[in-house]
Parts: structure tokens; sequence; C-alpha cells
């Protein structure tokens, strides 16, 4: 390990997103990595170890000042990957940001990773209202010599995700939409979007405060069709009604469980997807050449092999 190499500090490396990042930056032979986790004990973080990869015991909430300080001494970037609360998507990235900001990092990217934050009204998802505020109070930190990035791809092109979404339901074969559907939709997949951070985080030169980067844009209908026949297997669509009704069942199931966010938080998602608000700005793919994202169709096919 060469001490001139680019060390880059990743905060929540253990998650999905987060390791795939880790092994998106050792792509590039000058990189090391910083792993940030809670229990680096874990089996998923312990499988990361290597040569150029240095784990670290880090919790974002709890962690004094000192803590941060050494978490990201040394890091040419600190990327984030955490998720949570306003305690963690404001408050401990934004204490977090500081500390490499003095450390003397090049950037910070934060934990966005998702459609357009900045072009979505407030109150359609206090998810992404925590990230605008993470994104207004981090202005201030900003120079010519620190950057504070915000890596925005639509949504996953991923069964899981977009099973918490209520999109895809592959077990009984359906795609469920709200709206007439024909609102266009950002899709990108989890690894790509790993790709785009990792490069955006390596870069030598100045990077856009706003990141767009995209496999593909269809609205819903085309999805379902497109997903059917790169799987082999036709999905059924099930409208489940209108945006005004969206807007009204998500208020209702707020009201009901406001502690349960697993009631309420897919559906604020889904009236940012359906409602057509927060498209991704001019995409910045052809910034990094070497990436080729896959489209809804080769995100499908990579599924079923």
């Amino acid at each position: 390990m060469n001490s001139n190499d680019k060390l880059i500090v990743v905060a929540g490396g253990g998650g999905n997103l987060g390791r795939l990042l880790v092994n998106a930056v050792l792509a590039d032979p000058t990189a090391r990595v910083r792993v940030l986790a809670r229990d680096p004990s874990k089996a998923e973080v312990k499988a990361l170890a290597g040569d150029r990869v240095e784990l670290v015991a880090f919790d974002a909430v709890t962690g004094s000042d000192p803590d941060r300080a050494a978490a990201v001494r040394g890091a040419y970037a600190v990327v984030s990957t955490l998720q949570g609360g306003p305690e963690v998507i404001v408050d401990a990235q934004l204490a977090l940001l500081k500390a490499a900001k003095a450390a003397g990092a090049r950037r910070f990217i934060p934990s966005d990773y998702s459609y357009n934050i900045f072009t979505l009204p407030p109150g359609i998802n206090v998810n992404s209202d925590w990230r605008r505020t993470l994104a207004e109070r981090a202005e201030a930190e900003v120079t010519e010599t620190f950057e504070v990035v915000h890596v925005m791809q639509g949504i996953f092109a991923d069964p899981y995700v977009l099973g918490f979404l209520g999109v895809l339901d592959l077990e009984k074969g359906l795609v469920r939409y709200w709206g007439d559907g024909k609102t266009p939709i950002d899709w990108t997949t989890w690894e790509d979007t790993a790709r785009f951070t990792a490069a955006a985080a390596l870069d030598d030169r100045p990077v856009p405060t706003l990141l767009f980067v995209a496999g593909d844009r269809q609205d819903v209908l085309s999805f379902a069709k497109i997903w059917g026949d790169a799987t082999g297997r036709a999905l059924k669509l099930e409208r489940l009604g209108s945006l005004a009704e969206l807007q009204a069942e998500a208020h209702r199931r707020l009201a009901a469980e406001p502690g349960n966010m697993y009631a309420w938080l897919p559906l604020m998602y889904a009236r940012g997807v359906f409602g057509g608000q927060a498209l991704l700005g001019p995409l910045e793919n052809a910034r990094y050449p070497d990436i080729q994202p896959l489209t809804v169709a080769q995100a499908a096919a990579k599924v079923r092999n």
C-alpha cells in the first residue's frame, strides 16, 4: 500500500450500497478505503477487509469530535451512505462533513442517492426534506477547495427497493402505480450508482454540486413491459388511484402510525416518483465514460440471470 494513494472514507460501509461503493473505489488500484461502521465485527463488514481497506468502529450519532477527526484524518474524500432520521441525515452528516473539511478533504458526498430532491416541493417526502435541510446547512461550508456533491440517480432498478416502494411485486407478477402511469421516471441500478459515486469521490477535477446520473428514463407502463419482456414473464398492471388519492392515503397512514415509517414512507417516495416533480436535471454520465450504466431492460435481464 502506497501512502500517497487516495484515501476514500466511507461512512456506513457495511450496508448494501456501502459495500458496493467500497468495491467500486477499490477498482482504482491507486485508492484506499477506510470503512466506518458501528460494528466492524459483523460478517458483511469483515468481508471487506484487505490490503487497501481499513475497518474502523464509528457511530455517526454518538461519536465525539475527536472520534470524527480521527475517522476522516487523511481523507481525499468522505462519502456517506448513512440512513436514518434527521439525527443521522442532518445532524450526524453535517458534523462529519465539517470534520472532513477541517481535515483537508477535497469533498464530502452525503447520502442522497435519490430522485431530484431539489425540485421536489417541501412536504411531499419528509426524507427528502431532511436531505434538503442538510444541503442548505452545508452550503456555508463550501469553499474553492472543499466541495459538497449530491449524487442523484432517480430510483433503484432493483426488485427489493421497488418492492419496498410498492411498485414491483414479483411474487404476484404485478406492477402497481398511481396516477396515469405516463410520468417519466429515472432508473439506475445499485451497482451503477456506486460506480458513479466512487468516480466522483476520486475525481481530481471539480465536481458539480448536483451530480445527476442515470441508466434509463421510462414511465411505469413502459417499465412493466420492458421488465416483463426481459425476464420472460408478463407483468400485470394495477392502478392504485389518482395522485390526489395517493396524497390522501399518505396523510392517512402518517396520522394513523406516525412512529412506523414503513407504513407511510413508501407512499411519500411514490408521490415523488409518480408526481413528475423530481426528475433529474441534465445528466453527467459523459463525465465518466468508462461507466456504461444498465438500462431497465439490461437490469431486468441481469435479475433473471
